[in-house]
């Protein structure tokens, strides 16, 4: 833009001052005042600051004919994603066993804003249902049976890593929308893809921006591979959201990573991301550190 005011700017320059063709001298021009002519010019200069201004706000509204850029489409995905409001997940996560055998694992996955999670599995993975979750300033598990477990963050990986020697705390991402959204954003190339509707729950339908990251060689090759996000063109909600790992025929660990939005939950309110939420009657509870103890 400013390079095309620059050349209006000399065009202007270079009518004024250089001296007409004999061809011109020729022609008889019209005579025209002094602030005719003066206003011709401010009348012209002002068209295309105007015309500058329009084709900036276009620009900034809508980028490439409506469509966001794809690091302005994942930001944008973060910001909605730390709204404060309770939206329903379907979570499947692909395991690939010894021998190279898949196994689906299914979950319900509620967030809520930027630290509010609440995850149910109905006990496919480690063959035990389980709640876990984040209520915004602690982590907690509650187990099908047992003591309710307390704490900081990192008392997933270690919950799920106790019940079973193999499973790779690196291999998958955390469990919330917004840690893939911000692994997009850093240690990725971005690619748009074309658009595409993606079903949601009770048969509808989301116009989405495809966004494909790949992974850096340079980044720690235990992030995914390739992370594909389905944006809401028009609301920018994070629809769809895949994390794909390149795993050899003989490696064990998660393959694949997908989180599907079903609905807005409006009746659930912040006590659903508390532990107390999932279980009934008395139960002790066990505070752990980050050291285990």
């Amino acid at each position: 833009l400013d390079a095309h005011l620059r050349q209006e700017a000399q065009t202007d320059f270079m009518t004024d001052d250089v001296a007409p063709s004999q061809t011109e001298t020729d022609q008889v021009a019209p005579y025209l005042p002094d602030g005719t002519l003066s206003r011709s010019r401010s009348y012209r200069w002002g068209s295309i600051v105007v015309v500058a201004t329009v084709l900036l706000a276009l620009t900034l509204l809508f980028p490439n004919g409506g469509r966001q850029s794809a690091m302005a489409a994942v930001r944008r995905s973060l910001n909605v994603a730390a709204e404060l409001t309770t939206r329903k997940y379907l979570l499947q996560v692909e395991f690939q066993t010894p021998g190279g055998a898949k196994r689906l694992i299914y979950n319900d996955l509620y967030v809520h804003g930027n630290d509010r999670f609440a995850l149910r599995n109905p006990g496919g993975l480690l063959r035990r249902s389980f709640w876990l979750g984040q209520d915004g300033s602690e982590a907690w598990v509650v187990p099908s049976f047992g003591a309710v477990l307390k704490g900081d963050r990192t008392i997933h990986k270690r919950w799920l890593r106790s019940l079973n020697e193999e499973y790779d705390e690196k291999g998958g991402p955390d469990l919330r929308i917004n840690f893939l959204l911000t692994q997009m954003s850093c240690g990725y190339e971005l690619l748009t893809l074309d658009d595409e509707e993606i079903a949601i729950a009770d048969n509808g339908k989301v116009l989405c921006q495809h966004i494909r990251a790949q992974r850096n060689t340079s980044e720690p090759p235990y992030r995914p591979d390739t992370i594909d996000l389905w944006t809401g063109l028009e609301s920018g909600l994070a629809v769809q959201l895949v994390a794909q790992w390149e795993l050899e025929d003989d490696e064990v660990g998660r393959k694949t990573v997908r989180l599907m939005f079903q609905q807005e939950e409006p009746s659930l309110t912040k006590d659903w991301f508390k532990a107390e939420s999932h279980y009934q009657g008395k139960r002790p509870i066990n505070r752990l550190d980050a050291a285990g103890n």
